[in-house]
């Protein structure tokens, strides 16, 4: 885990640098950065030949000062500089600090090096890259020589973790102060690679982002007076279409809700459908309906809360029933099938769900979060707009989920693996944090437990698995956390 779990976009680094300017000499600050890196590099390298790509602005600075000290430890360095460099005031005083003028290139050559380092943009990269560029980048891409970028892999916007169409794909990323977005949004994330955070002495921001790395939770303690009544109950609505994915759903969400800790778990299935169930269920109840009016019934007299989705059919009579629980005072996790139905008759919903007063908890992929809320590339302000448009919390799934509140407080989960995108890993993710909401966590709290829980179990499998594979292992994980 990272020391500091808190995220800087660009507006706040570059206050927090000049704030720091006004009472530090900015050429001090990027000698401080420069030492840092090299310091890290001479520690865990043994380069006989170093290129570093610098450009014309304060991270080409950066790079010329890290091939100065280089230089002074008897390693072969190459700056390798195709659109310029010492152009910014500070990046002038650290050229003029360079003791060989002449290891400036203009033409890459890549014989006999064993590291590569990026100091061409930074995180202030803003625009397209020009043909020669991405020629370039593909070229460094290809090679099999250590890559490490300074702050932000070149071609990376900062914000967003987007780029162009070919950035720098980094080993290591050496960043400054704090971790970017860039550094924790898709591509930005892969490209970034592993990232180290290096301490330059900015000034310290944390209070001004709403932005934070998930951080290892804690779970509430259990008391030895717990009882089932008193650990939460759950209603998970069963589907009708008794194969494949529709049963792997309810059940997968049902099972991994005990797992999670809650005392009582309910399925809710038409009269139809009892028989199913009763064949497949073991420690869940099974309550039945045959109208929306029993579900009203129930959703009258019960204070527990419900987990709507999972393995539904997109229908009329569903869609009454999300209706319902929409306008009652229950806590409520929307997953799955929902935002089909959402979707049908998007204004009503939306409307329904800002007017909610109980905890909501949406958690939608990719291809569900487009039915109903707009796309840009900033993941981030896309799930924080949704949560306050439908006073919920948010959770947009991916391997850079991104949870927001209807505040906008937002957490974005770092640790995750790519196992997790299988066939029901969507509804155990659900039941861990409906089961959750059920024990009286926070709606926000519950959902961001949840997810790193969730994660914590790929990882720790760290193979191909199945919905199944993450319930039978999350007692084992949750021991860590109590």
């Amino acid at each position: 885990m990272f020391k500091n779990n808190k995220i800087y976009n660009q507006e706040l680094i570059t206050k927090s640098e000049n704030l720091t300017f006004k009472k530090t000499n900015s050429f001090g600050i990027m000698q401080r950065a420069a030492n840092v890196c090299s310091k890290f590099i001479l520690a865990n390298y043994k380069p006989k030949k170093i290129i570093i790509l610098c450009g014309p602005g304060n991270n080409g600075g950066d790079g010329i000062l890290i091939a100065n000290n280089l230089i002074k430890k008897n390693i072969d360095v190459i700056i390798f500089a195709p659109i310029g460099y010492a152009k910014s005031k500070d990046s002038k005083k650290a050229f003029r600090k360079l003791t060989n003028k002449k290891i400036i290139k203009n033409e890459l050559n890549i014989k006999n090096c064993d590291l590569f380092v990026d100091a061409l943009f930074g995180f202030n990269f803003s625009r397209k890259l020009s043909n020669k560029l991405k020629k370039i980048i593909k070229v460094i891409n290809s090679k099999s020589f250590t890559k490490i970028a300074i702050d932000v892999p070149s071609g990376v916007y900062c914000d967003t973790g987007q780029i162009d169409s070919i950035a720098i794909r980094a080993d290591k990323t050496l960043t400054f102060h704090r971790l970017k977005p860039c550094h924790v949004l898709q591509p930005g994330k892969d490209l970034s690679n592993t990232v180290k955070i290096l301490d330059i002495g900015l000034t310290n921001l944390d209070s001004k982002t709403n932005i934070n790395l998930i951080k290892t939770p804690k779970l509430k303690a259990l008391s030895s007076s717990s009882h089932k009544y008193n650990r939460g109950e759950i209603f998970i609505f069963g589907g009708s279409e008794m194969v494949g994915a529709s049963k792997l759903a309810t059940l997968s969400a049902s099972q991994i809700a005990f797992k999670s800790g809650v005392g009582v778990v309910k399925l809710l299935v038409k009269d139809e459908n009892k028989n199913f169930y009763k064949s497949h269920v073991l420690e869940e109840l099974i309550v039945t309906y045959s109208n929306i009016k029993d579900i009203e019934k129930i959703v009258k007299k019960t204070n527990s809360t419900f987990l709507f989705g999972c393995g539904l059919e997109t229908n009329n009579e569903n869609s009454k029933i999300l209706e319902l629980l929409l306008k009652s005072k229950s806590k409520l996790v929307i997953d799955a099938s929902s935002f089909s139905i959402i979707q049908k008759n998007l204004k009503k919903y939306i409307s329904l769900l800002k007017s909610r007063k109980a905890d909501t908890v949406l958690t939608p992929h990719f291809g569900e979060f487009k039915k109903i809320f707009k796309i840009s590339d900033n993941k981030i302000i896309d799930t924080k707009l949704a949560a306050i448009k439908t006073n919920s919390t948010v959770l947009f799934k991916g391997n850079d989920t991104v949870i927001s509140d209807k505040i906008g407080q937002t957490y974005i989960n770092y640790f995750s693996s790519p196992h997790l995108a299988t066939a029901g890993s969507g509804d155990v993710l659900a039941g861990i944090i409906a089961s959750l909401i059920a024990q009286n966590y926070k709606s926000l709290d519950a959902t961001i437990i949840g997810c790193y829980l969730h994660s914590q179990c790929a990882i720790k499998i760290d193979k191909p698995l199945t919905a199944k594979d993450i319930i039978d292992i999350l007692p084992d994980v949750l021991k860590k956390y109590y």
